[in-house]
């Protein structure tokens, strides 16, 4: 269950039709994260990394490998392990509850929420 602090709004952004977000929790564990997003660690939250490239440890299968933009070392994270996202561009696929139209929508899960339910505009 969500503890974010705002309830379901709908999505001012979606042209075509009524889409309901959750807000994302300040915190998510690193195995949510994909490349491209920003995050920044518990530790050192001014300091905000995208993600050049992730991938499972090869003999740590609870560990993951980060590779951020204009750094060199490489960063180890447990999969369970939070960090604060500041971007996570998705393109999700959202069914209308009403008809079972489909169509996909790019979001910025930390900006706009997840998506939980949509109703296409024929309705």
């Amino acid at each position: 269950m969500s503890t974010a602090p705002n309830p379901p709004m709908p999505n001012p952004r979606q042209c075509n039709g009524f889409l309901v977000t959750v807000s994302l929790p300040s915190q998510v564990i690193a195995a949510r994260l994909r490349r491209g997003d920003v995050f920044a660690l518990l530790e050192t939250p001014t300091e905000q990394l995208e993600i050049e490239a992730i991938a499972p440890h090869p003999e740590l299968s609870s560990q993951l490998i980060i590779t951020s933009t204009g750094r060199t070392a490489q960063l180890t994270l447990h999969v369970y392990d939070h960090v604060r996202p500041v971007r996570m561009p998705r393109t999700v696929q959202v069914t209308c509850q009403l008809c079972g139209e489909g169509t996909m929508t790019d979001l910025d899960l930390v900006a706009q929420g997840e998506p939980k339910t949509w109703v296409c505009n024929r309705h």
